[in-house]
């Protein structure tokens, strides 16, 4: 157990790196909008394809029981529901006009940590499932978060945000995400299927709804239509990559 439990939290930490790594680019580096919204909608494809077949269906192969699957993934979306609605109405409270670039910015964050704890808890359980990583689910996950990171520290730079501020936040949320590995492998190594199933769609449900509610209306209110594009790309590279195992 304790070679496995270091194993996770490795791969935890390099799967949330990007996070850290796609808010640096934004804070030292000038991104135009449309580049950043470009970068976030093939991120977006790529999350729908791991969403859809590193975890739903892995899930449902898992407890072979469409029950628990359902559970996790609708509670999964309404816990980044709850807690997207409750950021807009403090954000809503304290900025003026329509320009709300650090309410969006933190909704992405809170989006980000949301879905990278369940995903890297994923991470913990694939060592439990199959001994070994999932390199389809890593890959996915690596690639999505750097324009997670990237929307998020560009909205937040914007609205006026030190410099410090974003990488803090960005270094705990790296943290929470390495130790969620951990914890996943820790705590879930001797659980029923059932539980896994419902642990591992939880992170679908949670994607889905950040994907729905943030991060795919972020992209076009900065991209205009060519996001689609860029979408069906990010999606198509994932399931290419899916097929590859």
């Amino acid at each position: 157990m304790p070679g496995s439990v270091i194993e996770s939290l490795f791969w935890g930490f390099v799967a949330s790196l990007p996070l850290i790594v796609g808010a640096l680019f934004a804070l030292f580096f000038t991104v135009s909008r449309s580049v950043v919204a470009t970068i976030m909608a093939f991120g977006s494809g790529v999350l729908v394809a791991a969403l859809s077949f590193s975890l739903v269906e892995e899930a449902f192969k898992l407890t072979n029981d469409v029950f628990p699957v359902i559970i996790g993934f609708v509670f999964g979306g309404i816990s980044y529901t709850t807690a997207n609605y409750l950021l807009n109405r403090k954000s809503s409270g304290k900025t003026k006009g329509n320009n709300k670039p650090e309410g969006e910015g933190l909704t992405l964050l809170i989006g980000s940590v949301m879905d990278n704890i369940p995903e890297n808890i994923v991470l913990g359980i694939s060592f439990v499932t199959g001994g070994t990583v999932s390199i389809v689910l890593i890959a996915a996950i690596f690639i999505s978060n750097f324009p997670e990171g990237l929307a998020s520290s560009h909205a937040m730079r914007s609205s006026g945000k030190r410099r410090r501020y974003v990488i803090i936040v960005w270094i705990i949320a790296v943290i929470i995400g390495t130790t969620s590995a951990g914890l996943g492998y820790s705590f879930l190594y001797r659980s029923s299927p059932a539980i896994i199933g419902t642990t591992t769609s939880f992170a679908a449900g949670a994607i889905l709804a950040m994907l729905a509610e943030s991060m795919i209306p972020a992209a076009f209110a900065q991209g205009g239509s060519k996001i689609g594009l860029a979408t069906v790309i990010g999606f198509a590279a994932a399931f290419t990559l899916g097929t590859l195992r």
